[in-house]
């Protein structure tokens, strides 16, 4: 699971992106351990883009706010979900 968190340097996003970065961490480092890389992108022009596995999340730009992260959370959990295998007769 790779999840990028693009931020405005100039605009001073970056220690909202760490915050951010340090709950998930505290939510799912651990019982993902390997399975979970977080990428830090600086950037401009106002941005803070939230992308999971290559699917962009949240948009600061197109919500108009930052990202909570029960928002976050409530887009990965279903990523999280392993499907339980029916044993075959």
């Amino acid at each position: 699971m790779d999840l990028a968190i693009t931020y405005c340097q100039p605009c001073g996003h970056q220690p909202r992106a760490i915050e951010l970065v340090n709950q998930l961490l505290a939510s799912y480092g651990m019982p993902l351990n390997k399975k979970l890389s977080i990428a830090l992108n600086p950037s401009d022009g106002g941005i803070f883009d939230i992308v999971l596995d290559g699917k962009l999340i949240f948009s600061r730009k197109q919500e108009g706010r930052f990202p909570t992260v029960e928002e976050i959370k409530k887009q990965i959990d279903p990523s999280l979900a392993v499907p339980l295998e029916v044993p075959s007769k």
